[in-house]
């Protein structure tokens, strides 16, 4: 019986939070469907309407003027109210000649109610509201006007400026009640976060010491719960499952399946007889145009194109896919599958590192923390939006940070030497890491540090086991360094020539200049940039940028961005505690050096690209975590202590409510409306 006590305490658990669930979902998100049982609905006949600036053809389709800006104004809708009380309107419509637009809004309905009710004498605009037709909750307006109302309008225009069919108008329409399964299940879902992270929970009665299978199920149920989201974003969102025509890789893999690197698209005699191909304004001079006569974003040298991004994504992922199937790897599933592996890797890492220097640390502080990190590293804007550009970022990160825990992985104190065999995959990692991107080398150069401390213990008297451990750290660096400079040399003549000069982009980078004001841009940008908010979804919008120079004039590559590092990620405040275990956690220093490094490498570079931050973000990320245990550790049984949990229980709950709006930022410009409007009246 004691043995079934447990079992039946969690099922209890479980219903308590599932009826939660169910309560939230009948009496917050289906509260206008009550409210609505008790309104006079009345069917509004088409025929009455009075127009302005558009008329009915011959098919009874609605055609608005195009001199008058293509807007339709339907005014009289209070002509059948008796008593002057408007809740709602319901327009059934439909759009018979919209076209599905990637990157463009389309096949919507925007509508903008003017009213005159007690309260507004003169006319009162109110806010635009967009409607779809195969989206049902997008269809109601809700208006709260002061009863009685004098007047009622509409203003409608279409995405495309087409013609509009009015099936019917209904007043203070009876919104049906529905219930929504996955909204059902990401309030479960969340609910169950919470109860999991309260405080009797047994994540903080558990240290790292003595790590349980409810321990490794909490972080996989953690991970699962991150990234699931992400996955029915991209198995729904037909933009991600067509991709677009900048597809790199997939061309890279048909070039290599040939036995070449330079792709087998054909360069146009136009663009070869150019006295500087990587002038845009000489290209656009000369009628090239992008993606029709030059794909863009490619490297162009000596008559040819090559890939711009590092081959190993390539090499390991989509060239197998492609030769053994025929059929092209999507973007959008590497990039999810690579986010696994991400979190994965964040997880242990860091716990390993804690284990090792803060063995008292409870598990619920590393799920935290591992949350934080993974949010902050920048996936969730890669997930939201998956394009091409990110596979090479997500790739190395996650080759990176399974590089760096299977090295702290082989240097276990109790032993004399390192174990070659993690160690050597930990380079392999890290050397592939590189192929990805770059400027990930710095993570290995930069680690002599995290090794000399522990080589200076062993024993000096054993020269084998030296050669031995140095061998199996630096020999898995040769085959990849080896691939990397023939792959370079049969390009570019130079093994250390990469091709980012060549790319046929916006700027052109065989003049870049490197100057204060892009640092100083760069470093606000990435750090202290403010964000900003939206009442309405996503809740988030990018930030426009105007290049202030301070010193002098500076033109160099720049996309938006949404905030700055510091602004957000409250765990990143805890930084200076880094500097307070310097002498016993050298690792968070390494972390956070390396990160800025490779930062300030990105600016001086590369410009300045909110997507940059994969390369940097996660591993300022985990110093600070590291950093954040050497504080509690310093207040441990105190006060502060319960003060520094409570902080980062915030700064998750801050974490996660920003950085999920990413999941849908971008889901509009990437082509898919009719999702992006399920989704925002879902929680409406």
């Amino acid at each position: 019986m004691s043995e079934g006590k447990p079992e039946k305490s969690e099922l209890r658990t479980f219903g308590i939070l599932l009826l939660a669930a169910i309560l939230l979902e009948i009496f917050v998100f289906n509260f206008r469907s009550l409210c609505s049982m008790f309104y006079e609905e009345l069917d509004y006949p088409v025929s009455q309407l009075s127009l302005q600036n558009a008329e009915f053809d011959e098919n009874d389709i609605l055609r608005p003027d195009p001199e008058n800006g293509g807007i339709v104004f339907l005014t009289k809708l209070d002509k059948l109210i008796g008593n002057g009380k408007i809740r709602n309107v319901r327009i059934d419509f439909s759009l018979p000649e919209a076209v599905e637009l990637p990157w463009e809004e389309s096949g919507t309905l925007t509508v903008t109610p003017y009213i005159r009710d007690a309260g507004h004498d003169r006319y009162d605009i109110l806010a635009e509201h967009v409607c779809r037709p195969d989206v049902e909750d997008s269809c109601y307006l809700w208006l709260k006007p002061a009863d009685p109302v004098k007047t009622v309008g509409l203003m409608m225009r279409t995405g495309e400026g087409g013609g509009i069919r009015l099936n019917s108008l209904t007043v203070n329409a009876k919104r049906p009640f529905a219930i929504s399964p996955v909204r059902l299940l990401v309030i479960l879902l969340l609910l169950i976060v919470a109860y999991f992270l309260r405080p009797a929970s047994f994540l903080w009665k558990e240290t790292l010491a003595g790590c349980s299978k409810k321990s490794l199920l909490a972080a996989g149920f953690l991970m699962l719960f991150l990234i699931t989201p992400a996955v029915f974003f991209n198995l729904v969102n037909g933009y991600s499952q067509r991709g677009t025509a900048f597809r790199p890789y997939q061309q890279l893999a048909e070039a290599m399946k040939e036995g070449q690197f330079h792709l087998l698209e054909e360069v146009p005699q136009a663009l070869m007889e150019l006295e500087n191909p990587y002038d845009i304004t000489l290209r656009d001079a000369a009628g090239l145009r992008e993606n029709i006569d030059y794909p863009w974003d490619t490297v162009y040298y000596e008559g040819k194109y090559y890939c711009y991004f590092g081959p190993i994504p390539c090499v390991l992922f989509y060239l197998p896919v492609y030769a053994l199937s025929g059929d092209h790897l999507n973007d959008a599933a590497l990039l999810v599958f690579l986010s696994f592996f991400v979190f994965a890797g964040i997880w242990l890492c860091l716990a390993e590192w804690l284990k090792r220097r803060y063995p008292g640390t409870a598990q619920g502080y590393l799920l935290i923390l591992s949350a934080m990190i993974f949010l902050g590293s920048g996936v969730m804007a890669v997930l939201g939006g998956p394009d091409a550009h990110d596979v090479p970022r997500v790739c190395g990160l996650a080759f990176v940070l399974w590089g760096l825990y299977l090295w702290q992985r082989s240097l276990d104190p109790e032993k004399k030497t390192p174990s070659i065999l993690p160690l050597a995959a930990g380079s392999l990692c890290m050397a592939l890491a590189v192929g990805c991107r770059p400027n990930m080398l710095l993570y290995s150069l930069f680690a002599i540090p995290f090794f000399l401390p522990y080589l200076k213990k062993g024993d000096k008297s054993d020269g084998k086991a030296r050669i031995k451990t140095i061998a199996g750290c630096l020999l898995p660096y040769l085959p990849v360094a080896l691939f990397m400079m023939i792959y370079n040399a049969s390009r570019f003549g130079s093994i250390l020539d990469f091709g980012y000069a060549y790319n046929l982009t916006v700027l052109d980078y065989t003049h870049n200049v490197v100057s204060s004001d892009r640092l100083l841009i760069g470093l606000y940008e990435y750090l202290l940039r403010s964000p900003a908010f939206d009442y309405a979804f996503p809740f988030i919008k990018e930030r426009s940028f105007i290049q202030d120079n301070l010193f002098g004039h500076s033109s160099f590559y720049y996309t938006f961005h949404y905030e700055g590092l510091l602004c957000i990620n409250l765990l990143l405040w805890c930084l200076p505690g880094v500097w307070a275990a310097r002498k016993k956690n050298r690792e968070g220093l390494y972390l956070a050096g390396t990160a800025l490094v490779n930062m300030l490498v990105n600016i001086c570079v590369a410009g300045v690209a909110y997507h940059y931050r994969l390369d940097f973000a996660a591993f300022f990320m985990i110093a600070a975590a590291l950093g954040a245990m050497q504080l509690r550790e310093s207040m441990a049984g105190s006060e502060g202590e319960k003060w520094l949990k409570r902080f980062l229980l915030l700064a998750l709950v801050v974490s996660f409510c920003y950085h999920s709006c990413f999941l849908w930022a971008g889901t509009l410009s990437k082509g898919n409306t009719e999702l992006y409007y399920r989704l925002m009246y879902m929680f409406r």
